[in-house]
Parts: structure tokens; C-alpha cells; sequence
């Protein structure tokens, strides 16, 4: 295969960008977390401590993934040695053991942060829809954290002590190392199984829970799409799932080489985590974009048109006030050189010494005009 035939998520700078963009990203989302709970004025609960430990994580995958590319362990072909005759999985070099070195502290990092990140999820339905101790759905959910913990700590120790104490029997040749620890793919694949089902049993709890709220039809829909945002970890633990059950069963190899191929399945492990963690902190930080960016921008908007309606309105009201202020006083004098003319002064509808407004004075004395 040629090095410019492989898939992005083998190459180099996808790999570095990934873990840096992702690393970076989860860093800021669980600050601005914490920021958002200060403003709201709510301690931190389980659901907001278990990103932390889910972010370190992550971005401790992130540079360990960068230092694997940085010495050609990682999105880089296996570089066999001049005069090397045999097979690359019998072949024993710093690249292939600096390889096998961090797949294997990925293996013991991945379980972690996942079940932190699915832990906190489920914490932040129980503070959300302030479900009762008592209730079905609040026993279910414990009763899944539970199992969430579990399945943590047994795949931790399951990678820890894959080859038993002898940890030299992980970075040696790749025959060598899947004959004395042959069950390492079975529990490879039966990780991407797990993480796919809970995964998707996490992202569609809070559906019907929305449904149930007093709120209107279009605002549930909006609600249900903002958890469902997180459904991107399940195609992307979906993607890692096929990619692994393929190469176990022999029908889908993502490659011919051994390190490309570990690649890709850390590429993937590192977008599901770092996802995951910014997906879990959306609906919170999402208070921060409507409070400090969204309301007042919509209240500026709105301040803009009323005050340019105001001083429309004013500038209108000005206009009438100087038509109606220009007023005079009628003596007794015009009244008695009208009436001296034959003229009845009951035309003259205001008292001397009245003021009249402009358009009384001109409708008076248009009758006035009309008697003279």
C-alpha cells in the first residue's frame, strides 16, 4: 500500500491534530463549566468532578499519541531494517517497541476516561430533571453508574495484567506477543461492544424524560436535540467497533501494517473521549453563550429599535408642540373694530384676552373675513 493511499486517520498530522484540537478543546468546555456552575451559583456536583479526571485523561492519550508520531511510533509505516529477510511480525526494533509501549498505556487510559465521561452524563440527568430517590428511573440509573464503575475497573486490570507480570512480553515481536497473550483482541473487541451499548443507551435516557416535562412541543424537540448532540461518541464508538470486529474476524482489514493499523484505532479512541467530554459539558456551557453573548446582543437589537422609535416619536411630538405654542391674545380692541362694522361679535367664539391657538385664530377670523 502506498504511504499516500492510507486513510486521514493514519496519517501524521491528522493524528497530531486531533489530539491537540481535542485536547485543547476539552480543556477550555470543563473551565467553562465550572465558570457557568459559578455564575449559576451551584456547587459542583459528581457530573462536573468527573470530567476532570476525564480531561486529564484524555489529553494524556492526546500526548502520548503525539509523542508516538514525534519518534515514527505512530502514522508511520514499520521501517525494516537493511538486509531483513523475515516477516515484520516476527521483527523486534525501537519503533515497534516504543508502538506496542503506548498502545498499551492507551488501553489502560481509554476505559478511564470513558467511564468517567458516561458516569457524568448520568450524574447530569439526576441533577436535571431532579429525579426522586425513590423512583424507578433514579434506581436505574444508579443501579448503571454502578455498572459503569464496574466496568471500568475490570477492563483496567484486564490490560494491566494481559500478559501477566512479565510486562516485557507486551513490547516484544508481534507473534510472540499475541501467542502468550491471545486473549488481548477478545478483550479489545468486547470493549468496543460495551462502550457502543452503553453509549447508546446513555444518549436516548433523557428522551423520554424531556417528553414528560410541561413544556411546549418545539422546545422539547430543541431540548432532546441538545443531549442528542453527544450521539456523536456512538458513531464514533461504531466506526471503532466495526473497525475491530472487522480485523478480528478477518472479513475488513484496515491495513497491512501493524502500526498504521494501531494508529487508526487510537485515532478514533482519542475523537470518542474528546468528543464525549465537550458533549457532556454543551447543555451546561450553552448558559453561557445565552447569558453573556445571546441576551445581550437580542437586548441591544431591541434597545436600538426602541431607541430609535423614541426619538421618532419625540421628534413628532416636538413638531406638534411648536404648531400648538404659537398663541396670541385677542384684545378688546379687535373685538370692538369688528363689532364698530355691523359685525356680530358672536362669531368670535373666545374671550378677550384668551389665548387661541393658531388654527382656532385662523378658523376665527376666517369667520371674521366672511362677516367683513
Amino acid at each position: 500500500m502506498a504511504r499516500d493511499d492510507t486513510a486521514y486517520y493514519m496519517r501524521p498530522e491528522h493524528v497530531v491534530a486531533a489530539a491537540v484540537a481535542l485536547s485543547v478543546v476539552d480543556i477550555v468546555s470543563v473551565a467553562l463549566r465550572f465558570w457557568a456552575r459559578k455564575i449559576q451559583r451551584q456547587p459542583p456536583k459528581a457530573d462536573d468532578w468527573l470530567l476532570i479526571p476525564a480531561t486529564v485523561v484524555t489529553t494524556g492519550v492526546g500526548i502520548a499519541e503525539v509523542y508516538a508520531v514525534s519518534k515514527k511510533g505512530l502514522g508511520y509505516r514499520i521501517e525494516v531494517p537493511d538486509g531483513y529477510k523475515g516477516s515484520t511480525s516476527n521483527l523486534v526494533t525501537p519503533q515497534l517497541i516504543l508502538k506496542s509501549q503506548i498502545e498499551w498505556a492507551y488501553l489502560l487510559m481509554l476505559p478511564i476516561a470513558l467511564a468517567c465521561m458516561k458516569a457524568s452524563f448520568l450524574f447530569f440527568y439526576m441533577r436535571v430533571f431532579a429525579i426522586q430517590k425513590s423512583s424507578v428511573i433514579n434506581k436505574i440509573l444508579i443501579g448503571f453508574i454502578v455498572f459503569v464503575a464496574a466496568w471500568c475497573v475490570a477492563f483496567f486490570f484486564a490490560f494491566l495484567f494481559e500478559c501477566g507480570h512479565d510486562f516485557s512480553r507486551i513490547w516484544s515481536s508481534e507473534t510472540e506477543f499475541l501467542t502468550r497473550c491471545s486473549y488481548t483482541l477478545h478483550l479489545v473487541l468486547i470493549l468496543c461492544i460495551t462502550d457502543f451499548i452503553t453509549d447508546l443507551f446513555i444518549i436516548f435516557i433523557p428522551v423520554p424524560l424531556v417528553l414528560r416535562l410541561n413544556l411546549s412541543t418545539s422546545k422539547k424537540i430543541s431540548v432532546c436535540l441538545m443531549f442528542l448532540l453527544g450521539g456523536v461518541t456512538v458513531v464514533v464508538s461504531l466506526i471503532r467497533f466495526i473497525m475491530m470486529a472487522g480485523s478480528f474476524v478477518g472479513n475488513f482489514d484496515i491495513t497491512d501494517d501493524n502500526i498504521l493499523g494501531v494508529t487508526a484505532c487510537m485515532y478514533w479512541g482519542m475523537v470518542e473521549c474528546g468528543v464525549g467530554v465537550f458533549a457532556a459539558c454543551l447543555p451546561t456551557i450553552q448558559f453561557l453563550f445565552r447569558k453573556l453573548i445571546w441576551e445581550p446582543a437580542v437586548s441591544s437589537s431591541k434597545s436600538l429599535f426602541s431607541s430609535r422609535s423614541s426619538r421618532s416619536s419625540r421628534a413628532s411630538e416636538s413638531k406638534d408642540a411648536i404648531h400648538v405654542s404659537q398663541t396670541f391674545n385677542i384684545t378688546y380692541d379687535k373685538i370692538y373694530s369688528i363689532s364698530s362694522r355691523g359685525t356680530s361679535p358672536s362669531y368670535l367664539t373666545h374671550a378677550p384676552g384668551d389665548h387661541v391657538t393658531r388654527e382656532s385664530y385662523v378658523s376665527c377670523d376666517d369667520r371674521v373675513g366672511t362677516a367683513i
